[in-house]
């Protein structure tokens, strides 16, 4: 069976514990698990000058709806206020910048 390349440039590297998207969706519901599954997936692709992976990851919008993982932006800093408080993730983010915060996964 051919994996279709559409699929391969949303592959998520290595196993993942079913536990730990249990423990985003128990915290901050399905967009928990989008954020997740949206950093784990980009930690694993390097960066396109430098060919390091970072643990840092940029969440914009557009780059989230890009690929299909879209969702208002006010449901977006909601779940990450929630994850930041239940310390699952970190994240950087400057207040009234209009930049996009970067997030890091603390359960892996």
């Amino acid at each position: 069976m051919k994996i279709p390349n559409h699929a391969r440039k949303l592959f998520i590297y290595g196993s993942i514990n079913p536990a730990v998207p249990a423990m985003f969706r128990k915290v901050a519901g399905l967009s928990g698990v989008l954020i997740y599954m949206y950093i784990r997936w980009k930690m694993h692709i390097p960066d396109y000058i430098t060919e390091a992976k970072s643990d840092w990851v940029k969440l914009s919008n557009i780059g989230m709806k890009k690929i299909g993982y879209g969702m208002d932006p006010k449901t977006k800093s909601k779940a990450l206020r929630k994850l930041i408080k239940a310390e699952l993730i970190d994240c950087e983010l400057i207040k009234d910048s209009g930049k996009s915060p970067q997030a890091r996964l603390i359960v892996k």
